[in-house]
């Protein structure tokens, strides 16, 4: 069990609970903190015995009824500090704390005239009665050596090169098994015409899965298919689940349309039979499932392909497949080689050769040749320091080599982490199997769920829980699945195979509440041991229970419900409701329901007091209740990708806010609020709609915001008349736009945001058109990353003053007339250039010499006056993705950049013949051209 995670949580939230209600806790201050100290100590002994729990029954007994204890802790001490919160804001002085008894009931163990400071004191007492019992355990044990895994024996060292190059990693993965790959991409792309059923066969943590994920990504395969899916397999799935997740990759019908078995079986024919489709189906544990879906699919003639992976060889030769690969265990050689470019990757290898003689056997006999294991082990051994000796000492403390191979070097490398990333770690488990997390929106959910340990004074946390992901990315844990143009990590997933494990231990331990349709889940309705938490929506709300023991207690409200897109979510309203009535206001302090169309929020929303996150992303909904105001707890407000373009003046009051994400939303400015720290904490601030009366009033409240890290703000000028962009037949023409002094405020306050990493800001007219943007020197902005700048700059860029550290760049109209390519080459971090319609509208480009030291990707689009490209010795030399479109005039590529030999990347769309030809004949091999009508 994984008992200690669910103990360092409540040990975060008791602390955080006196930060933030001192007053409240100060006749009961030294109970509380003495019940932390005693539930410190717990945490070290679990964590100190977590490799006994399978072998010892009484330890797991006991743990049992300790957690429960503890849950016990978390209820009473968070009711009470609703219940303060409800009685101040009803008016009512702290005398009368315990007026309200009914509020208080919901903890069953606490009686009417319990003293609160008694009900404290008993419950550390019994605290310390379990942590007494799990001592006397421990020490009667003489057997039980001091775990080398617990972190008071060692220090995790962090990696000097955090979020590696996914470009690098991708490659090391595909040299695994070198040879099966090139055969599959081959039978993948050859022109035999008849579908062909693949089969991938190996056991848990071979490296199948990962092989083939990067085999159906790869430019030469994606470009051989008109239509592809990907499908992951979840426990007891039907072939009807694989047949409509298919359906909705390859067509337009997105959500879940009610079909009988057999029409869908016909809109799926229906869809396919005129396509080139290549489908990969992941975890295939069901020979009859595969049966079904291959008389599911048709066969169109024209070189369409099937490829599943599984662990079961007797899937794996399935009658019909056409070939089979077996991914076998790398023998000692490759097991070793693999394991050294995981540690050191292109580094020098710091052991003499008899040791990595040795070394080589060590893994052979604890990791028997199974990718995942090395991974694994590759992962903890690289938070040490590299000296062998060390490395022994773990070997020796711990005999991997078990009847189940992955297992066991799983619950190794889990007990290895530091305690305050268990919890974060098992959380990953509440998504589904496979599914890319947002990587925004998996750290802010860690903040609002109180994971997060605030490590040093002045620290921001949102850098902390940044270092909790990198170091379970570096542990190999957590896998990195796409990023960023800057590089940052923007989707992750849990790895499969601890995926598979951890889920059901998170939900053993009561971290989470799965509510699945009755087939995946038969316990369903079986009311959960320690109550219900965190409640993860698989399936429709409507069936969930309703009794206290699932409402009660409720943390966070997760959906991943997805329906067909015009069937408003309203029972999520009446659920909310439910779930305020249970105690007459609620403990929940998450409320996610991204990607959950038009679902129903409860006018009393605003009685979930404590409130953290509110996550209605992409719902498309409209309007939020009028009672949000009333949320000054709320931290992430996000309702990007909605229709909502108005948002209450109450929100100027949220003095904890530190995200707020709109959709070009406006906000109300016709009470802005004068309290000290209201909106201080924000740190980002997306999708702000600022016209010219806005503008004269809000300034004073911008000023407040110095923290920010992220701001997209778009402008709306009061001209009627603005740019006109250039078509191939129109020339620019140009009207003088009106500077408000509101604006040059605005412009000097963004140029004053020092923390600033992200800024996109957009200008135009009332009829949507760019216009001129009213900005300021970025002289102060050290630490700004990504910069997008939509509207004319009516300065050179050198008077703009691009901080040197700048990674992405975007300009967009702009209407440029001098060669920008001097000025920007020089930026030395620079990543990713792109310069879209009408950013410059010169004749010609100068690229000097050695300029652009980073540049890896450059983008040219629409720039229709453009003819010459000049470049210089030295320039560009790490440039992998050149992507030209629309630039009709430009006679020849320089081919100096052809000669580049990271270049392997040139996309082309709507350029003269004459332009391609002549490139196909001078490019270099390696570099592949993609060619768009």
């Amino acid at each position: 069990m994984s008992v200690e995670a669910v103990v360092s949580v409540v040990i975060q939230k008791l602390s955080d609970l006196l930060k933030e209600n001192s007053d409240t806790f100060e006749k009961a201050r030294d109970e509380v903190e003495k019940v932390m100290e005693e539930l410190g100590e717990v945490q070290s002994i679990l964590n100190d015995a977590h490799h006994q729990e399978q072998s010892n029954k009484v330890l797991t007994d006991s743990v049992v009824q300790l957690l429960g204890k503890v849950y016990h802790v978390e209820d009473v001490m968070e009711s009470f500090a609703l219940s303060e919160t409800h009685l101040k804001k009803m008016g009512f002085v702290k005398k009368h704390i315990f007026i309200i008894r009914n509020e208080f009931r919901s903890c069953k163990e606490v009686p009417d005239d319990m003293d609160y400071s008694e009900n404290v004191c008993r419950l550390k007492s019994t605290m310390e009665g379990f942590s007494k019992e799990i001592q006397e355990w421990k020490h009667g044990k003489s057997s039980l050596a001091p775990d080398p895994m617990n972190h008071s024996s060692h220090k995790t060292r962090r990696h000097e090169q955090p979020w590696q190059d996914a470009y690098y990693a991708t490659k090391r993965e595909e040299t695994i098994f070198k040879n099966d790959v090139e055969k599959l991409v081959k039978q993948l792309i050859s022109n035999s015409r008849p579908l062909q059923f693949i089969s991938v066969f190996g056991a848990v943590g071979s490296g199948k899965t990962a092989n083939v994920k990067t085999i159906y990504n790869k430019l030469e395969v994606k470009n051989k298919f008109s239509s592809r899916a990907l499908v992951v397999l979840q426990e007891k799935c039907s072939v009807r689940h694989v047949m409509m997740a298919i359906l909705q990759q390859v067509s337009s019908l997105k959500g879940k349309e009610k079909f009988k078995d057999e029409d869908l079986k016909g809109k799926l024919n229906e869809f396919l039979k005129d396509q080139k489709y290549l489908i990969v189906v992941i975890d295939v544990r069901s020979a009859d499932l595969l049966k079904q879906l291959r008389e599911a699919l048709p066969d169109p003639n024209n070189g369409s392909r099937v490829v599943i992976t599984t662990p079961e060889e007797e899937v794996a030769s399935f009658p019909n497949a056409t070939s089979h690969y077996h991914f076998k265990p790398l023998d000692g050689e490759d097991g070793l080689n693999f394991f050294i470019k995981k540690v050191w990757g292109m580094k020098a290898i710091p052991f003499p050769g008899d040791v990595m003689e040795d070394l080589k056997n060590q893994i052979a006999e604890r990791c028997k040749g199974t990718p995942l294991r090395i991974v694994m082990l590759a992962g903890l051994l690289s938070t040490r320091e590299a000296i062998y000796e060390d490395w022994l000492g773990v070997f020796k403390q711990h005999d991997l080599a078990t009847k189940s191979p992955s297992l066991d070097i799983l619950d190794f490398c889990y007990n290895d982490l530091p305690l305050n990333l268990k919890p974060c770690f098992l959380y990953l488990g509440l998504f589904r199997k496979g599914f890319e997390i947002p990587v925004r929106r998996l750290f802010r959910l860690w903040l609002a769920e109180g994971f997060v340990k605030q490590s040093e004074e002045g620290i921001i946390l949102e850098d902390i829980v940044e270092g909790y992901l990198e170091e379970l990315v570096n542990r190999n844990m957590v896998e990195i699945t796409k990023r960023r143009s800057d590089e940052s990590p923007k989707n992750c997933r849990m790895i499969g195979a601890l995926h598979d494990i951890f889920l059901p231990r998170a939900v053993e331990i009561g971290l989470f509440h799965l509510h699945r349709k009755p087939d995946e889940n038969s316990n369903a309705a079986a009311e959960p041991q320690f109550g219900v938490r965190r409640m993860v929506e698989y399936s429709n709300i409507k069936d969930y229970p309703t009794s206290r023991a699932f409402n009660q207690n409720l943390r966070s409200y997760i959906s991943f419900n997805g329906r067909k897109k015009d069937m408003p979510a309203e029972e999520i309203g009446t659920y909310l409701e439910t779930v305020v009535l249970a105690r007459g206001f609620g403990l929940l302090k998450v409320l996610d329901l991204e990607g959950v169309y038009q679902p129903r929020l409860p006018e009393n929303l605003g009685n979930l007091f404590h409130l953290r996150y509110l996550g209605l992303r992409r719902t498309f909904l409209s309007t939020l209740p009028s009672s949000l105001g009333v949320l000054l707890h709320l931290e992430t407000l996000d309702i990007k990708h909605t229709h909502i373009t108005n948002l209450p003046s109450s929100i100027w009051n949220m003095k904890h806010l530190r995200h707020l994400c709109l959709n070009g939303s406006r906000l109300d400015i016709s009470a802005q609020s004068t309290k000290h720290g209201a909106l201080s904490q924000l740190q980002t601030l997306w999708g702000l709609f600022v016209d010219e009366k806005i503008a004269r009033k809000i300034g004073s409240t911008l000023k407040r915001m110095t923290n920010l890290r992220k701001l997209d703000l778009t402008r709306q000028s009061s001209s009627t008349t603005t740019t006109i962009t250039t078509t191939t037949t129109t020339t620019t023409t140009t009207t003088t736009t009106s500077h408000s002094s509101s604006y040059e405020e605005i412009g000097m306050w963004i140029s004053s945001l020092s923390s600033l990493q992200s800024l996109r800001l957009r200008s135009k007219d009332k009829m949507g058109r760019p216009s001129e943007l009213i900005i300021k020197p970025f002289t102060s902005l050290k630490n700004l990353s990504q910069l997008y700048l939509l509207g004319h700059l009516p300065k050179s860029l050198d008077w703009y003053q691009i901080p040197s550290g700048l990674k992405v760049l975007t300009l967009s109209v702009s209407q440029l007339d001098e060669d920008p390519m001097p000025t920007l080459s020089k930026l030395s971090n620079l990543i990713v250039l792109r310069l879209l319609a009408a950013s410059y509208v010169g004749k010609e480009i100068c690229c000097p010499a050695n300029g652009f030291p980073a540049l890896q990707v450059l983008k040219l689009w629409k720039l229709e006056k453009l003819k010459t490209w000049n470049a210089h010795g030295g320039t560009m030399q790490n440039l992998r993705t050149l992507d030209i479109r629309c630039c009709r005039k430009l006679e020849e590529l320089p081919v100096i950049l052809l000669q580049i030999q990271t270049f392997d990347n040139l996309i082309l769309t709507d350029m003269p013949k004459s332009f391609v030809s002549a490139i196909r004949k001078k490019k270099k091999k390696h570099t592949k051209i993609v060619e768009n009508e």
